[in-house]
């Protein structure tokens, strides 16, 4: 059923249309700066990220058909790259992605207190059979729907008893299953509404007195750049700060987001790429000044700089980071996207003329 944004996009679609004749000459840096990001990002990546949740649940159906060891490490890899598919677009807060609870019931995060792992773990304990169809799995809460919560049902302590069969194996496949299944509808209704002609896109697209969300492109443009800071914010301040903990002699590894599978660096580092493949797609150059023509070559470089040495880090963080080595190059990541963040919420915000406004995790 359409959304209420949706009906308004399809109301837009004819406005779309006069618009393209009007921005024929190029003249209008933000429409074409909001095109660049749906097109050349937000589309194709939300499509990625669907479609490794298809192979996640095809890996999950295969290993509990057939379970060995080769499976299980089938089913381990695309895992990790459904988590870096969705670091990818996490930071895109805005439109489909922010619907009906679809990003909490992708990954419930931050969790401060373990929620999802304990109501998880305790499903799998007490064979709690209303987990295992994707109807019923809906109605429980959402820390027990999505990528967190296969952690412990998957992996973590579960390989031996996934490998060995018998009736704990037979029930993790069940609740890994409708995992899978809900996973995938849900990333395919996100897809299947951003592509929509008469979508989100179109409000982004069709900015305008009669449009409920954006009045002009210079709005829309807002949105779009807000996802860059948002994306540097969450990997900050959710994934990195709270590892780092006090200080070098005080870090706190375990409060690393997917550690128990080895996938801390995973999404970390699929964050910052996302972030930066996100930048490339906005093609801003072309946008800025003599003055600022220094700045998109410039945040790539800091952005690169941040990937060569998140390269060097290894898992497991809870080992890896007590030395002062692995600490600082953490610790030197995060001061560099910090000040790319900055940068680009504040200078580059003014060099593409640009306000900044509602920050997507702001009371978070």
């Amino acid at each position: 059923m359409p959304t209420p944004l949706m009906r308004t996009g399809l109301a837009l679609a004819a406005a779309l249309c006069l618009c393209g004749a009007a921005r024929a000459d190029g003249t209008d840096d933000h429409h074409r700066f909001v095109e660049n990001a749906i097109d050349g990002y937000i589309r194709p990546e939300f499509r990625r990220f669907a479609d490794s949740l298809h192979v996640l649940d095809e890996r999950i159906g295969a290993f509990c058909s057939a379970p060995d060891v080769a499976g299980y490490d089938n089913m381990r890899g695309a895992y990790s790259d459904a988590l870096a598919g969705f670091a990818r677009v996490t930071f895109l807060r805005f439109g489909p992605l922010v619907e009906d609870h679809r990003l909490e019931r992708l990954l419930f995060w931050p969790d401060r207190k373990s929620i999802g792992r304990r109501q998880a773990e305790q499903a799998v304990r007490e064979r709690d059979d209303s987990v295992l169809t994707v109807e019923s799995l809906k109605g429980k809460s959402v820390a027990m729907q999505g990528l967190l919560a296969l952690e412990p049902v998957l992996f973590d302590d579960a390989r031996e008893s996934l490998l060995s069969g018998g009736a704990d194996a037979e029930f993790r496949c069940g609740y890994a299953d409708a995992i899978g299944d809900n996973l995938v509808s849900i990333s395919d209704g996100i897809a299947t509404e951003w592509e929509a002609p008469d979508g989100y896109a179109a409000l982004l697209l069709a900015p305008g007195p009669d449009n409920i969300a954006f009045r002009s492109d210079q709005e829309a443009a807002s949105q779009v750049l807000g996802g860059l800071t948002t994306g540097l914010q969450i990997v900050r301040d959710q994934w990195i700060g709270p590892i780092l903990g006090q200080g070098p002699g005080k870090p706190k590894p375990r409060m690393a987001l997917f550690r128990r599978s080895g996938n801390s660096l995973v999404m970390i580092r699929a964050g910052v790429e996302g972030v930066k493949d996100y930048l490339a797609a906005l093609e801003v150059e072309p946008m800025l000044d003599e003055e600022y023509a220094w700045m998109g070559s410039s945040l790539q470089f800091e952005l690169s700089s941040a990937l060569k040495t998140l390269g060097e880090m290894k898992e497991p963080l809870t080992k890896t980071l007590r030395k002062r080595e692995a600490y600082d190059k953490l610790a030197f990541i995060d001061v560099v996207l910090d000040g790319v963040r900055d940068s680009a919420g504040e200078e580059l915000a003014v060099a593409l003329k640009i306000q900044v406004g509602f920050n997507a995790l702001d009371g978070d």
